[in-house]
């Protein structure tokens, strides 16, 4: 009576550990990511997403066992005990505390998303304040508040209204062509939302912090954000001025300290892989082999429900 759903526990507990073991390291050491930034983002989210599911489905099917042969029947049998008022009836110990880790990964996954989401936007929101009040808005560009600092410095502070922050020490270190192009990076950040992009990794890294694989897909996830704006901004200026303008803020990075909590900038990780991608002939990813990531993305997410499947019957 209780086979299909231990079957389907087994299963998910599988699936988890794989997506939370090799998958991640085999996805950091792929090529393509650096060619298809945008698709490996979406992927490595179908990852920690169908990871956290697995989790939360293996111990509801462990609780749900006791109370029909397939999993599905199992959850409609609960699903009407809990509308009659006595959800547990026909749980034993075991189950019922099953049921209550199942809940508890689900409040804990969440709470941690909204901790996370919260922490960052007050973080953004104080420093915006600061930069109000220390900042002057730049008569050359559009949404740029300048801060009078020799450091050489270029961030953003993403959000609803977002910042695109530069001191008088950058202004001083590139010329015209090179200050414009490390702003449309910055200006991609806030176009993109990539702070929400992030937010599911940043999320992770709090979940698992002795686990490698959240540090891991925080930091692919970072990186792969950074090369998009990379590629927003050398498809208007050109790769190797976008490269250039890398450099000459690396050189001098030393100097201007950590970036703010919640602030996105430009030379902040991979510099070295990114020039590199800048200035090399570089092949992109094919459409079809997009299309594939997409898919499999796809895939990932709904192998939950196709794995349940054989267990409909």
């Amino acid at each position: 009576m209780m086979v299909k759903p231990l079957l389907v526990a087994v299963g998910f507990t599988g699936l988890a550990i794989v997506l939370l073991g090799p998958v991640p390291s085999v996805l950091a050491k792929a090529a393509w990511t650096e060619r298809g930034p945008k698709a490996a983002l979406v992927l490595w989210q179908a990852v920690i997403c169908t990871a956290g599911l697995s989790v939360v489905i293996a111990f509801l099917a462990l609780a749900v066992a006791p109370l029909a042969a397939t999993f599905r029947h199992g959850v409609h049998v609960f699903a009407v005990q809990a509308l009659d008022g006595d959800p547990l009836r026909g749980l034993g110990t075991e189950e019922v505390a099953a049921l209550a880790w199942a809940l508890a990964v689900v409040g804990w996954l969440l709470g941690l998303l909204v901790r996370t989401a919260t922490q960052n936007a007050r973080l953004r929101r104080r420093h915006r304040g600061q930069i109000d009040l220390l900042g002057k808005r730049s008569d050359r560009h559009r949404g740029v508040y300048v801060l009078d600092h020799p450091a050489a410095v270029a961030y953003c502070l993403p959000g609803v209204r977002a910042r695109v922050v530069i001191t008088t020490g950058l202004i001083d270190l590139l010329d015209e062509r090179e200050l414009v192009a490390v702003l449309d990076h910055e200006r991609a950040h806030a176009r993109g939302r990539h702070h929400l992009v992030l937010l599911p990794f940043d999320a992770l890294a709090a979940a698992i912090p002795r686990l490698p694989a959240g540090r891991l897909a925080r930091q692919c996830a970072v990186r792969l954000v950074e090369m998009l704006a990379d590629d927003h901004a050398r498809s208007r200026h050109g790769g190797p001025r976008v490269a250039v303008a890398l450099l000459r803020l690396v050189e001098h990075r030393a100097d201007s300290g950590p970036l703010p909590a919640g602030a996105l900038g430009a030379t902040d990780h991979a510099v070295l892989a990114r020039v590199r991608r800048l200035t090399e002939p570089v092949r992109p990813v094919p459409a079809w082999q997009r299309a594939l990531a997409y898919a499999g993305a796809l895939t990932m997410v709904a192998a939950p429900m196709a794995l349940l499947v054989p267990c409909l019957n």
